[in-house]
């Protein structure tokens, strides 16, 4: 059986709405041996559905989106945060610290892992070029979605290092926020060359969490594509009797 992997998919706003998520999510989970299966960030996940969706998969992917409402953790918004989504922030918070309670691994992607870090503790940057000085930029053309950007420097005792393996290693970048204080109980494992936190993850192996988008770099990119097979692996490790 294939671990079945659970992506938070949001409500669109236009005319006629529709929970979506990107199909390269669904193709590198499934590329990595998973069975993707979307849940909608609807008003009765948090109180209804949230158990069905610890019971049905095995792990979880939290995509990228729109900006974490600030008060989620403890700010007041600057003028450049945008496109906040209050309901599918709390259906995110709230299963990130259930799957963890319930030993299934997560993986986030860009507002995946501000998620992450948020949902155990931790605060954002809500706006790199306008609370950043010195930073390089952070965000590439958004039609290049297949394109390596900018260079990463990983911790060699990290889970990550052991998952994208050892040599250089560069990703894309479609963020204007980021990790600033990283959640108790995480480590940032990756940094920009500016020194900005580009990936943290729980001491326990059970989350990790990058900002750049490896989903649309993974056909491609070996390493990218591995991040994908670690959810897929020690989700079905996890789910073994």
């Amino acid at each position: 059986m294939k671990p079945v992997i659970g992506i938070v998919s949001a409500c669109t706003r236009e005319l006629h709405p529709a929970y979506t998520t990107g199909r390269d999510y669904v193709r590198a989970v499934e590329r990595a041996g998973g069975l993707a299966l979307l849940l909608p960030a609807a008003p009765n996940s948090v109180n209804e559905n949230m158990a069905q969706w610890l019971a049905m998969c095995d792990g979880f992917l939290m995509a990228g989106g729109g900006d974490i409402a600030p008060t989620f953790y403890a700010q007041s918004p600057l003028p450049q945060v945008a496109s906040t989504d209050r309901l599918r922030d709390q259906v995110e918070l709230t299963l990130c610290r259930a799957a963890v309670q319930h030993n299934k691994p997560v993986l986030g992607v860009c507002r995946g892992v501000q998620v992450l870090n948020v949902a155990f503790g931790g605060t954002l940057w809500q706006d790199i070029p306008a609370q950043c000085r010195g930073a390089i930029c952070h965000m590439q053309d958004r039609s290049a979605r297949g394109e390596l950007f900018h260079s990463l420097t990983i911790e060699q005792d990290s889970l990550l290092f052991r998952v994208m393996g050892a040599g250089r290693h560069e990703c894309n970048s479609f963020h204007h926020q980021a990790v600033r204080d990283v959640a108790p109980g995480f480590a940032a494992t990756a940094r920009t060359p500016d020194g900005m936190t580009e990936a943290i993850e729980r001491m326990d192996g059970l989350a990790l969490g990058v900002q750049w988008h490896p989903e649309n770099l993974a056909a491609e990119y070996a390493d990218h594509a591995a991040l994908f097979g670690w959810l897929a692996d020690t989700a079905k490790q996890r789910a073994a009797p």
